[in-house]
């Protein structure tokens, strides 16, 4: 039977303690352990020791005792009415009515003090630059990207505002209103030239990274009673955000998508583009089709992508991965299997390394980088490569419309909205993309809703490549099993619409 580690006993607001035993030493065999109380505080724990030592067996007896008469029990009971209770009232006086911080526990707990202050110089911009901080380390850097978003609008904040903009945690909606103003209109710079003005999608992006901070500052106990500064209501005066821009119309519609297939099999470029330009662009084109036909996957899911032991249990007929945007926040880690449609396997052929147990599908993404920093590098090169070459193909090799300018993001877009245009079922479409099914997240480790002929089945539709004369035979045999009132009502219709 498999030993207990740790005994919760508090619960209060952010904060989770627990009795463990504290096995940090580097003496060698040891078996006995001092009891501790473990506080956990927004992923971050300490230890404080709190009792006596015991082996791990001793420790897990007690806590998993339940008869009143053992000694066991008798000494759980006293561990929960002398040790737990001071903790308990200790925190729930410290802080009141705002959340903790790692630092304000710490203090607190090693000198039993719920009324000490914290020794350090936080204010509004350093909370701000923390959260930067943890968005770009924590989850393994799943949001780096969104952290480098929110060090931009920091960037812009102290261009217009001044560095010394904000002191303490002196905010107010005017400073706020200013800096929106800035990066609508721009400012003068000290070398006379205007500087900070950006789009209006950027301004949402970069008022939302502020809104973030300001809410952590309230989170930490900060900004308490100071009126929260934002609202889309003209009679408040306050603080506008605009919407998100809606990606609906961002997709390449399933003939569009084909005729990129098309090209990438006939390989009719342009005759003034020099040949290695060409392979540069065919190579691109393929992993766009990739990311549209491997359910709208990112190029960090591409680069990571490898020749794993589902690939070859399956015969190379599907790919197994896990979300990186989502593999720390999801249950089962955000796992998407991906069916290898035959359109899919021609490009594999062209462009994908030859498979090899462990090996990545695309190296060339990576280059070989192994540091996380480079790797990323990489592959924000690679979005960028695909981004710029697609655009030539769309407008100098298919002529299409100037205002499509595909992006990586797209695929993702059109993958989802295609199937969903093709009636494939929601639930489908959600699993395929590594979104979170709700409260069928727990079902969905346990059974394989979607067997891959499913998979294939729908995927199919992602591309019409069905031949002309498939299709004419195809029509034949559903109106050969019309009957004949149906036919005549079919014939109707017809006359009327073309009268």
């Amino acid at each position: 039977m498999k030993q207990t580690k740790s005994l919760p006993v508090i619960k209060e607001r952010n904060c989770n303690a627990s009795l463990v035993l504290d096995r940090r030493t580097q003496r060698r065999n040891v078996k006995e352990f001092p009891l501790a109380m473990r506080f956990t505080i927004d992923r971050k724990f300490f230890y404080h020791v709190v009792g006596s030592s015991y082996t791990e067996k001793q420790f897990s007896d007690i806590c998993n005792a339940t008869k009143s008469s053992s000694d066991n029990y008798r000494e759980q009971r006293m561990w929960r009415e002398t040790i737990v209770p001071k903790y308990k009232d200790l925190l729930a006086e410290l802080n009141k009515g705002g959340m903790f911080t790692f630092e304000m526990v710490r203090l607190a707990v090693t000198t039993g003090n719920p009324n000490i202050q914290e020794k350090d110089n936080r204010s509004f911009m350093s909370i701000w630059e923390q959260v930067i901080h943890d968005l770009k380390t924590n989850d393994n850097g799943a949001r780096f990207t969104t952290g480098q978003n929110y060090e931009s609008a920091l960037h812009s904040f102290r261009a217009i505002m001044g560095d010394d903009a904000i002191k303490g945690f002196d905010i107010n909606v005017a400073e706020i209103q200013k800096w929106k103003d800035g990066m609508k209109n721009g400012v003068v710079g000290k070398n006379g030239k205007l500087i900070g003005k950006i789009c209006d999608t950027t301004i949402g992006i970069y008022l939302r990274a502020f809104r973030v901070a300001w809410n952590e500052s309230v989170r930490q106990g900060f900004l308490k009673d100071v009126p929260y500064p934002f609202s889309n209501k003209k009679e408040k005066k306050l603080v506008s955000i605009l919407a998100s821009a809606k990606r609906r119309k961002c997709y390449l519609r399933v003939n569009q998508m084909t005729e990129l297939y098309n090209l990438f099999i006939s390989k009719e470029y342009p005759d003034y583009w020099p040949e290695s330009y060409k392979a540069s662009v065919h190579f691109s084109l393929g992993l766009f089709l990739v990311q549209y036909l491997c359910n709208g996957f990112n190029m960090v899911d591409a680069a990571r992508l490898k020749y794993d032991d589902y690939y070859f249990q399956n015969e190379g007929k599907a790919f197994r991965f896990n979300r990186k945007k989502t593999e720390n926040t999801s249950i089962d880690g955000a796992e998407v299997t991906i069916p290898i449609i035959q359109p899919l396997q021609h490009i594999l052929d062209e462009i994908a390394a030859p498979p090899t147990r462990g090996g990545y599908v695309f190296p060339q993404i990576l280059g070989g980088a192994e540091d996380e920093e480079n790797r990323r590098k990489r592959t924000q090169q690679e979005n960028k490569n695909v981004r710029d070459r697609m655009d030539k193909v769309c407008h100098e090799v298919l002529h299409w419309d100037k205002s499509i300018k595909p992006t990586n993001t797209w695929c993702r877009h059109s993958f989802g909205t295609n199937l969903h245009n093709a009636g494939v079922e929601i639930d489908y479409i959600s699993e395929a993309m590594g979104h979170s099914n709700g409260d069928h997240a727990i079902t969905h480790i346990y059974l394989d809703a979607y067997p891959l002929e499913k998979q294939m089945e729908y995927n199919s539709n992602l591309l019409d490549l069905e031949a002309k004369d498939s299709k004419r035979d195809r029509l034949t045999k559903e109106l050969a099993e019309l009957s004949e009132s149906d036919l005549a009502q079919i014939l109707s219709n017809l006359k009327q619409s073309n009268q």
